[in-house]
């Protein structure tokens, strides 16, 4: 038998009339993650929140991501940046993880260093004699990518153009109306035991919500309704059908719209976004790795509406949320056999075999296989035919 990294490869390279389940292996191989860190998620753009979720100067959302504690703060000037959270005297987290308010400078709690909201150092107290140099001593700032309102990072030195990696992709959003979403939905931040790999399969396929959501998705999203729409290693686009809840008058009042407003559109952007676009909002979940086998999961949204917060709407994100990460910790459970191996994918998992091609490319240099589309494609290019 190959070694684990030959055996990973070679599984993600298939095509999906020839995959079956990566390695169990890789779900908790330490040495695995490791390389997934360094040649993923601190060298590719990696989703951390959105515009719409930090408004103000002096809000900011602090987390960490590689082991590197970032945060992004929407500075007094008004521009929104990636700075590390570290204090540059002797490593102190400055800013507590999660969202909040700078009320004018962030002050380290150790020693009370200052810097200002664009990460510029401003002094120490006590220094006496040996004061350290300001312009030596500011805070790194990282890339950051603004899509949609949606704030992507790179943790590289010279990381590739972010425009590359949402390239085409918006011909199919343009219908939705993305630009209109201009209020942010703050929702849950859990930790699973799972690797995040597992975490994110589970998010992009709609096979297993007729058995784990009967009660939730299933009701409005059903897994017959699902589609794969188009992708490739970059991002992938999959689809379903809405079951309609409107009353008759409803209807009526709504009137004609395109098909596709009935239809949810699920984005996938390699490594850790997963969107969820209908007419009016964009919810998403976002997985971060935080060891080999425990990840962070992360939710929200942004709106054309504000109030779409309300409390029926995150009883049932959080409803289905605990159904996933009940599964995904049971599946990782298995993930330990030594005698069993994975079987054959169908056809409903075809956004796994994007997520391989990508984890392919990035790990082990691998050439993904070319862009696809299918005939549900031309419900959102063309609408109006």
């Amino acid at each position: 038998m190959p070694n684990l990294p030959q055996a990973y490869a070679a599984s993600a390279s298939h095509s999906l009339s020839e995959a079956a389940s990566l390695p169990f292996e890789v779900y908790h191989d330490k040495k695995i993650y490791d390389l997934e860190m360094d040649h993923i998620f601190r060298g590719d753009w990696v989703f951390v929140c959105a515009e719409q979720l930090l408004p103000n100067p002096g809000d900011y959302f602090a987390l960490t991501v590689a082991d590197e504690a970032i945060a992004i703060i929407h500075g007094t000037d008004g521009e929104i940046r990636a700075l590390s959270n570290i204090c540059r005297h002797r490593g102190t987290p400055l800013l507590d993880e999660g969202y909040g308010t700078i009320e004018k400078h962030i002050t380290c709690p150790y020693h009370a260093w200052v810097y200002d909201q664009t990460g510029k150092f401003k002094g120490a107290p006590f220094t006496r004699n040996h004061k350290p140099e300001k312009s030596e001593h500011c805070l790194p700032a990282f890339h950051l990518e603004s899509w949609h309102g949606l704030l992507f990072i790179n943790l590289a030195e010279n990381p590739s153009p972010f425009a590359a990696r949402v390239e085409g992709i918006n011909d199919y959003l343009h219908l939705f109306e993305p630009h209109s979403f201009i209020h942010g939905v703050k929702s849950g931040d859990e930790e699973w035991q799972a690797n995040w790999k597992l975490a994110v399969e589970n998010a992009i396929e709609s096979y297993h919500l007729f058995k784990v959501h009967e009660e939730t998705l299933e009701t409005i999203t059903p897994s017959k309704t699902s589609y794969y729409v188009a992708g490739s290693s970059e991002w992938t686009l999959t689809g379903g059908k809405m079951a309609d809840t409107r009353s008759t008058l409803e209807k009526w009042l709504t009137g004609k719209v395109p098909e596709a407003y009935s239809h949810y559109l699920l984005i996938f952007l390699p490594p850790n976004f997963i969107g969820i676009l209908t007419y009016g909002s964009l919810q998403w979940i976002a997985v971060l790795p935080k060891a080999a086998e425990k990840c962070q999961i992360m939710s929200g949204g942004i709106s054309n509406e504000p109030g779409n917060d309300d409390k029926i709407s995150a009883d049932f994100t959080a409803a289905f949320l605990e159904e996933d990460k009940w599964i995904c910790e049971r599946v990782q459970q298995g993930m330990h056999s030594k005698r069993t191996t994975g079987g054959k994918l169908v056809d409903m998992e075809q956004s796994l075999i994007d997520f391989r091609q990508y984890l392919g490319s990035r790990l082990f240099g691998a050439k993904p296989i070319a862009f696809a589309s299918t005939a549900e494609a031309d419900l959102f290019l063309n609408p109006e035919r």
